[in-house]
């Protein structure tokens, strides 16, 4: 079993009943609207579960939260990151609804986490914002450690910025720093899409929500002698292409953009520089300016404010420094102290 592509389109090649299924499952989430990223993870992650399981459809049929526990220990001996598992896990939960029209039978044997359900509704969150409901039913999962993110210094971006030779290269970078673009929307970007005149980005975001971005006058700069020495014209409209070889010419992909930051790290020896770091030296560079969340949740073009403030770090030198500061009031509210 392999997945075949053409296009936007995911499926698995191969033989089975359950393949037949999957790949009818795929078509749904075209048509839904599904972005190509979100096909492509539940195309790999249904791979990784039949080359585990089988493609025999009416096996699936009888299968239990018991065998997903099973399914569970057989990625954590492989060794898979907690968020991976618990993707892949929700994938087959999602395959097992659109296969059967019900959720996965609970069977003994099957440990799931404890959680709260004191209350219907969950309390208003410190922001204000209109909670979700309880889920009906637990979920068995991977719990995921929390991890102290090592955001990128000012002189770790310097190093990296100074290294680059190509317009092109250094506008994928400032699009990510300046403006908070993910990957795959640097990617989708088209020549239409820059506004000079407005001084602003279109970007085509996650689940079809576009946005508009500012575009500072150092990041138009570069576009434009990207647009005037290197672009090649050739019959597409996307902004960033491939600038040499038998592809010159033709749209960027995913894997260019991880190619490029991966060499350039490489290079410099910053292993720490990966293209998604920039959104984040974005995120808490505007924070630290002062930038209200609802602001920095529309730049980022999350749906959630909540989710982003999983991007906004503080470095310890920031907290120190609003730590002086309030220790200076102490001293002054307290004359012991002094």
């Amino acid at each position: 079993m392999k997945i075949w592509t053409h296009g936007f389109s995911f499926r698995i090649d191969g033989k089975g009943s359950l393949i037949d299924k999957a790949n009818s499952y795929f078509e749904v989430l075209e048509l839904q609207g599904f972005s190509p990223d979100t096909n492509r993870s539940y195309a790999y992650a249904l791979l990784s579960f039949m080359r585990w399981f089988g493609a025999d459809l009416k096996k699936f049929e009888v299968f239990n939260q018991k065998d997903l526990q099973d399914y569970m220990f057989h990625l954590k001996k492989k060794n898979d990151q907690p968020t991976s598992i618990n993707q892949r896990l929700s994938c087959v939960r999602a395959f097992y609804r659109f296969c059967f029209n019900q959720i996965i039978p609970m069977a003994p044997g099957v440990l799931l986490q404890r959680t709260n359900y004191k209350h219907k509704m969950k309390r208003a969150s410190f922001l204000g914002l209109q909670a979700r409901r309880t889920k009906p039913f637990l979920e068995l999962k991977v719990k995921v450690p929390k991890k102290t993110a090592d955001p990128l210094l000012p002189e770790d971006v310097d190093k990296f910025l100074s290294d680059i030779k190509r317009y092109r290269d250094l506008g994928i970078t400032l699009t990510m720093l300046l403006c908070g673009l993910r990957s795959q929307e640097v990617i989708q970007l088209k020549i239409d899409d820059i506004n000079f005149h407005q001084s602003c980005i279109k970007v085509h975001g996650k689940g079809r929500r576009d946005r508009i971005v500012p575009m500072s006058f150092q990041l138009m700069q570069v576009f434009q002698k990207y647009l005037e020495f290197e672009r090649i014209e050739k019959n597409t409209d996307y902004f960033f292409v491939v600038l040499q070889g038998k592809k010159a010419g033709q749209k960027m992909t995913r894997e260019g953009i991880k190619s490029l930051f991966r060499y350039r790290r490489n290079k410099i020896n910053l292993p720490k520089a990966k293209a998604h770091q920039f959104r984040h030296a974005f995120a808490s560079d505007i924070a630290r300016a002062g930038t209200p969340l609802t602001t920095i949740q529309k730049l980022l073009g999350h749906s959630d404010p909540r989710t982003s403030l999983i991007y906004i770090e503080l470095r310890i030198e920031d907290i120190k420094e609003h730590y002086d500061k309030a220790m200076e009031r102490l001293k002054a509210r307290y004359a012991a102290l002094s």
